[in-house]
């Protein structure tokens, strides 16, 4: 990354800093308070808007509800409160475990307790993927506002990594409605093939801010085990809403 590149970088997040902490900005208003000219403010402005960091409302520009739900003091509770259920969680079923977060058009991890097999699932904390690829990110799409879900999935392009990845919209809109319906999301092998995902969504004050999954070969976390798993991160997001 070049200099001029970490510059612009460090513009957009000092105005989504800005829109997060404050009142809704007009586009003159932040030209104003970073000192830019209208093109750059107005580039920056859309690159936050397509990846789903800011909103636009009328002639003003706000943090996304998404951002300022996880931007709240509930990100620390979700940091720390969750690691005693997350490690129960990989000790019972012996797969890794991970929370995960909506960042923009991706699903961002937060926390990872690896399993205790030789072979196994593994992941770091900031990892990101395509929202629609992993169950982190379909269980948590299911879960939002219908309004906020149809927002997500006008901006959201549909990349391909499996022959087993939903690439149509109609067809993930559909899908989302069943996971929706059944409290947790599958990833079978969308993401990668020999790696099954099974995922929980986790809440705070009512709004879904994050989900619980179990990740692991696909040869261990087969489908025989989906009612089981399921069952068991359900109770551990429960208790994890319950916590924040």
């Amino acid at each position: 990354m070049d200099q001029y590149e970490v510059a612009t970088l460090k513009k957009g997040l000092l105005i989504l800093d800005a829109l997060q902490q404050g009142e809704p900005l007009r586009l003159t208003d932040i030209m104003r308070q970073f000192n830019l000219n209208k093109s750059t403010t107005f580039r920056l402005l859309y690159t936050l808007e397509k990846t789903g960091f800011i909103q636009k409302d009328g002639n003003t520009y706000k943090a996304s509800e998404l951002r300022r739900t996880y931007s709240s003091s509930v990100n620390t509770n979700l940091n720390w409160l969750v690691v005693p259920s997350l490690h129960q969680l990989a000790q019972e079923i012996g797969e890794t475990a991970y929370i995960g977060v909506l960042h923009g058009m991706n699903v961002m991890t937060v926390q990872v307790v690896e399993g205790n097999h030789a072979i196994r699932s593994h992941s770091r904390v900031g990892d990101s993927a395509y929202a629609h690829l992993s169950a982190f990110g379909k269980v948590i799409l299911a879960h939002l506002s219908d309004e906020q879900l149809n927002k997500m999935l006008n901006h959201l392009t549909l990349h391909k990594a499996t022959k087993h990845t939903f690439d149509d919209n109609h067809l993930l809109k559909e899908h989302l409605n069943v996971i929706r319906q059944q409290g947790y999301a599958i990833d079978d092998e969308e993401t990668e093939i020999g790696l099954r995902c099974i995922a929980a969504p986790i809440f705070y004050k009512g709004n879904v801010i994050a989900a619980v999954a179990i990740s692991g070969p696909a040869v261990r976390l087969n489908r025989k085990r989906d009612r089981a798993v399921s069952k068991r991160l359900r109770e551990c997001s429960a208790q994890i809403s319950g916590l924040l």
